[in-house]
């Protein structure tokens, strides 16, 4: 199994911020923004609610700098307490409407011709068809697929980002490419060359 520790960098930070230092609290800021938003963004398509969250997030982060756990990843931390948040937003905007979440539905990734995918590729047909497949993906294999693909976690990162086991994130993997296989109609090798090509 791979294991990722805190860079340096990041350990330094977390220790400034430990220690009362708000400079490093926007340098983690400044450094993650990217990654956060662009993964808040496909959780719900919505910039002020994105905003929000975000906010929310690193204000915590600030109050309860004292009480952090032992942190490993910053970036996994960081985006695994975003989607504690978004989900926490959501369930509160779903109790207004009175309707109940279950596992499927509260977590929707767009993929769009508008993509970073489909820019990447060109406007490729092959990455339009791959990107139509993605839309038919359930949420959580949308979500992994995200995950793995766009953000480049291994599967003990994504485990602790979903709250999965490691063997529930290979499973729900493969059996996300295998729906994307099917829809498409083509081999499952290229598939994961397409998927791939995103890292380039």
């Amino acid at each position: 199994m791979k294991i990722v520790l805190v860079s340096i960098d990041d350990l330094e930070l977390l220790n400034s911020l430990r220690g009362g230092n708000k400079a490093a609290l926007d340098s983690i800021y400044t450094r993650y923004f990217n990654s956060l938003f662009q993964y808040g963004m496909r959780m719900l398509q919505d910039e002020d609610a994105v905003h929000d969250c975000m906010q929310d997030l690193f204000v915590n982060l600030w109050v309860k700098r004292n009480k952090l756990p032992d942190i490993n990843n910053l970036r996994n931390y960081l985006i695994s307490s975003l989607r504690n948040g978004i989900n926490n937003f959501r369930l509160s905007e779903k109790k207004h409407e009175s309707v109940q979440l279950n596992g499927e539905d509260h977590f929707d990734l767009k993929f769009t011709v508008e993509s970073e995918l489909i820019k990447k590729e060109e406007h490729n047909e092959k990455a339009v068809k791959l990107s139509v497949a993605m839309n038919k993906l359930t949420a959580r294999q949308k979500e992994i697929i995200y995950l793995r693909y766009f953000e480049e976690m291994d599967y003990s990162e994504i485990a602790g980002v979903m709250d999965m086991t490691i063997k529930g994130t290979y499973k729900l993997s493969a059996r996300a490419l295998e729906s994307l296989r099917l829809i498409m109609g083509v081999d499952k090798a290229l598939v994961l060359a397409m998927l791939l090509s995103l890292k380039n």
